[in-house]
């Protein structure tokens, strides 16, 4: 019989942490409108239709309102009125739109509060799931709980809070994740194709899958991680291998780590269908964003670097890149291969922008979902490190959330 599941201690004080921290970015969203509210930089019509159904009452204006920034409006407007061609909403996967249509249906048409409740508990959820894997990295001898609040305290946590896809994604990766952990490689194909209609880089965990499978079928689980890579080629350098290697992933359990590229081309077909464009047509003709190669993309990347001017937030962004590419190439070779693949194909993905507004536009938000580097952080053994890097982050983060909430652009 499988074990009960029982609430542990352990997330007790993940959720008060959670809920002090999501009572901080409150009162700092109480203290942005205290002078009134802000004005939104630039409108369009996404910001009226979600403008229209807000409510207006002083509490909903501090506690609500104050949220619907930058992206928010498009998922609103998707949630109440769909996809229209041309209009630039079809950038945004389908998964959270409903959500928050189905949750601010149940709240009288409130959609922003929806959207603020399913991001702050996939928030809730996903930081626990974060906590659940970590403990299973005994190999790595990581804290899981310390991985936790590095991850908390990573200084663009706060869209976690925020009406934005980040906490629902993590959510479903982390949980597929932890499925494919245990063999489940159904449920871990079908919560990854879930994440992909939450944000298209869920796509990249069919990759992870597969590899997930092979390292299984060559029984390295518990192997380090030079070791895996050696036990996974020999497999395939064989032809007894080879054959085993495919019948693992031939059977009905392991084809399902294909779901997650399977939802990513259903839901590019079900555009064309319904004549609402591609998703890259869309990103140069109504985003200004066109699609290069990773290696093209960090070349463009270092030509803005040395040659454009510079904002504050680029120093930022810039400085919370290094530090993580810097965790990623030293997790390459303390993680276990997978953590490894995730990263580095998410940067790839990330450097396929390669025409941003900014030096490293929406970066620090999109780094946030490389959860395996707070593994990392987890990892340090060194006490006083680990509180300077926490109170810096946390410093930066409130500097990040004071500025979102007064329209500027933090990422």
């Amino acid at each position: 019989m499988r074990p009960r599941l029982a609430w542990k201690r352990e997330w007790t004080w993940i959720l008060i942490v959670f809920l002090s921290l999501r009572l901080i970015t409150s009162a700092l969203g109480v203290n942005a409108i205290a002078d009134g509210l802000p004005e939104p930089l630039g409108a369009s019509e996404s910001m009226f239709a979600a403008i229209a159904p807000l409510h207006t009452g002083p509490l909903s204006q501090a506690l609500v309102n104050v949220w619907l920034r930058w992206d928010t409006p498009w998922y609103l407007k998707i949630a109440a009125s769909g996809y229209a061609a041309n209009d630039g909403s079809i950038a945004f996967m389908p998964l959270y739109p409903w959500l928050i249509k189905l949750a601010g249906t149940l709240l009288g048409g409130n959609f922003l509060l929806g959207a603020i409740l399913v991001s702050n508990l996939a928030g809730l959820m996903a930081l626990i799931l974060l906590y659940e894997l970590a403990r299973l990295e005994s190999s790595y001898k990581t804290n899981a709980m310390q991985t936790v609040l590095a991850m908390l305290v990573f200084p663009s946590a706060f869209f976690l809070f925020a009406a934005y896809t980040e906490s629902l994604f993590l959510m479903l990766v982390l949980a597929a994740w932890l499925c494919a952990r245990h063999k489940r490689w159904l449920a871990a194909g079908i919560l990854a194709a879930l994440a992909t209609l939450c944000r298209l880089q869920g796509a990249l965990l069919s990759p992870v899958l597969i590899w997930l499978t092979l390292v299984s079928a060559a029984g390295g689980d518990a192997l380090t991680p030079r070791e895996q890579v050696r036990a996974v080629w020999g497999m395939l350098t064989t032809s007894a291998g080879r054959g085993k290697a495919k019948a693992s992933l031939l059977q009905p359990a392991g084809l399902a780590v294909l779901l997650p590229g399977a939802a990513m081309l259903a839901y590019q077909a079900w555009l064309i269908r319904s004549n609402l464009g591609s998703i890259s047509q869309t990103l140069v003709t109504q985003w200004g964003i066109r699609t290069v190669m990773p290696w093209e993309g960090f070349r463009l990347f270092l030509v803005r670097l040395f040659s454009e001017p510079r904002v504050f937030i680029d120093y930022i962004d810039l400085g919370i890149l290094l530090l993580m590419l810097a965790v990623c190439i030293y997790g390459t070779f303390r993680l276990d291969p997978a953590y490894s693949l995730y990263n580095w194909l998410n940067l790839g993905l990330f450097f396929m922008r390669g025409s941003p507004p900014h030096l490293l536009d929406s970066f620090s938000r999109y780094l946030l979902l490389l959860f395996p580097a707070f593994l990392v952080f987890g990892a340090l053994r060194d006490r006083r490190l680990a509180l300077v890097f926490g109170l810096l982050s946390f410093i930066v983060q409130l500097f990040l959330v004071m500025g979102f909430l007064d329209w500027r652009w933090v990422a």
